[in-house]
């Protein structure tokens, strides 16, 4: 009797010990520190991390003189309709437009009247100032330039509830906005070893591990994502593991696991 006590008891606490262990392992923002109830400030890489135009980038550009746009005129193309993405159905919403350019290999777009630019290497910021620059000799009126890219988007895949190209409709994206858009990590995602493919510019790719448990993953320089930036999560070893085994095996051990805990109990 006292060695079945004792033989349960040793698998309680192997059972309290793998618990103990997976929950550090779908955690998030660990710490050696307790920080409960505490503020801290973690610096991060967003400055530098603002994305650059490259090639094969979609832009939307309009260039507007406020009270008089027939000034503008010949600096603007028809507008495009384009797809409402609120719009599950697909269709193009007609009151939205934008005028489109494809940066082409060489890094330039064609432009009305300025004839070809040299775009690609630019921020958001640095190309409206840029067209302002060119503008202001031409026209006698300031003019209000705006600039967007319009085909942002990220592909996320492996151990996560919702897999697939995100678009992204803002200026950045972090890898927790990410995850929280591909209806984050499964139980079984690999939190530690979050694999990122990068683009380099001449069409090769960098291979990024990064350890999203970690409360220092703010700081990585690649906590923000760029376009067309690739994230895949591992899933765990155990989830390798069981993939490996067929279903046959899988059959047998259960079988002999229950025969197992059948004898202990009637020993």
């Amino acid at each position: 009797m006292k060695i079945k006590i004792g033989i349960y008891s040793f698998f309680f606490v192997l059972l309290i010990l793998a618990t103990s262990c997976a929950s550090r392992k779908v955690t998030y923002f660990q710490s050696n520190e307790n920080r409960k109830g505490v503020v801290v400030d973690v610096p991060s890489y967003r400055a530098e991390s603002v994305i650059r135009f490259q090639p094969d980038d979609v832009l939307g550009i309009t260039v507007n003189v406020p009270g008089a746009p027939e000034i503008a005129a010949d600096y603007t193309l028809p507008l495009v309709p384009v797809a409402n993405s609120e719009n599950s159905g697909g269709t193009i919403d007609q009151g939205v437009g934008r005028q489109t350019f494809l940066i082409k290999k060489d890094g330039t777009i064609d432009f009305p009247v300025l004839g070809p630019l040299k775009v690609a290497g630019y921020t958001q910021g640095e190309l409206e100032d840029y067209f302002k620059e060119l503008l202001k000799v031409k026209l006698v009126d300031p003019p209000v330039i705006t600039v967007r890219m319009l085909n942002f988007t990220i592909t996320i895949s492996g151990e996560v509830n919702a897999p697939g190209i995100k678009a992204i409709t803002k200026d950045h994206v972090n890898l927790f906005e990410a995850l929280a858009m591909a209806g984050d990590m499964t139980i079984t995602g690999k939190r530690d070893d979050i694999q990122i493919l990068r683009e380099n510019p001449d069409g090769s790719y960098k291979r990024i591990s990064v350890d999203m448990s970690r409360e220092d993953i703010i700081s990585n320089p690649y906590f923000f994502l760029h376009q067309n930036d690739e994230i895949y999560v591992l899933p765990t070893r155990v989830k390798s593991q069981s993939a490996d085994v067929s279903a046959r095996y899988g059959f047998i051990l259960g079988v002999a696991s229950l025969a197992f805990t059948l004898y202990l109990w009637i020993k």
